[in-house]
C-alpha cells in the first residue's frame, strides 16, 4: 500500500512537471493529482525537493551515465552503442515530457542541477569520456571529437524519440523503443565514427 502510494505521488509529479515545469509545481498539486492529502507527501518525501529526487532516481536508471559502467563488456564497443541506445531510446520514451522539462530547469534551477546529477550535461560527460577511451583503442575514428560524438549520440537516439514527443508522433512507445529502431540507430552512428578496427 505505500509503494503504490509513493507510486502515485512520483506518477503525479512526473506528470506536473512535465506540463509546468518544477518552479511551478506545487507539493499541494502533486497532492491533489495523487489523490492524497499534502501531509503524506511530506511524510513521504519531506518537501519538493524530495520528490524530485525520487524521480531522478528513477530516471537515472536510464542514463548513460549510470549505464555505462555497468556495462558487462565495455569493449564491445558495438555492443555497448546498442545497449547505451536501446537505454537512451527506452528512457526518453518513459521519461517523455519530465525529462526534457528537467533538462531545461537544470540549466536555471541549482536545485534541479543538483538533485539530476547536473542534467544532461553529467551524462553526456559520461559518454564522450567512453568515446575517447574507445578511440584510444581504435574502435573509433580519432579525427572527431569525443564530446562531438557523444552530442550526435544523443541527438539520434533520445532526442530523436523526444522530437517524436513534441511533434505528436502517433506511435506509442512500444514502435518507438523496438529492437529495430535501436538498430537503425545504432549503423548510423556506427557508420560515420567506426575506427580501423571498427
Amino acid at each position: 500500500m505505500a509503494r503504490d502510494t509513493e507510486a502515485r505521488i512520483l506518477d503525479a509529479a512526473a506528470e506536473l512537471i512535465a506540463e509546468r515545469g518544477y518552479a511551478a509545481t506545487t507539493t499541494r498539486a502533486i497532492a491533489q493529482c495523487a489523490g492524497v492529502n499534502e501531509v503524506t507527501v511530506f511524510r513521504r518525501f519531506e518537501n519538493k525537493a524530495g520528490v524530485l529526487r525520487a524521480l531522478a532516481e528513477r530516471w537515472r536508471e536510464t542514463m548513460a551515465a549510470a549505464v555505462v559502467p555497468a556495462l558487462p563488456d565495455p569493449e564491445d564497443t558495438h555492443g555497448t552503442l546498442e545497449a547505451l541506445a536501446r537505454t537512451e531510446v527506452e528512457g526518453a520514451v518513459r521519461a517523455g515530457g519530465l525529462a526534457m522539462r528537467l533538462a531545461f530547469d537544470a540549466r536555471t534551477i541549482p536545485e534541479v542541477a543538483e538533485i539530476t546529477g547536473g542534467g544532461p550535461g553529467a551524462n553526456l560527460e559520461s559518454l564522450a569520456d567512453y568515446f575517447a577511451n574507445r578511440q584510444a583503442a581504435g574502435d573509433l575514428r580519432p579525427d572527431i571529437d569525443a564530446r562531438i560524438m557523444a552530442e550526435a549520440f544523443f541527438n539520434i537516439t533520445s532526442t530523436m524519440v523526444m522530437a517524436r514527443q513534441l511533434l505528436g508522433h502517433s506511435g506509442g512507445p512500444e514502435e518507438l523503443a523496438t529492437e529495430k529502431t535501436v538498430a537503425q540507430l545504432v549503423e548510423l552512428f556506427w557508420n560515420g565514427v567506426r575506427g580501423d578496427r571498427g
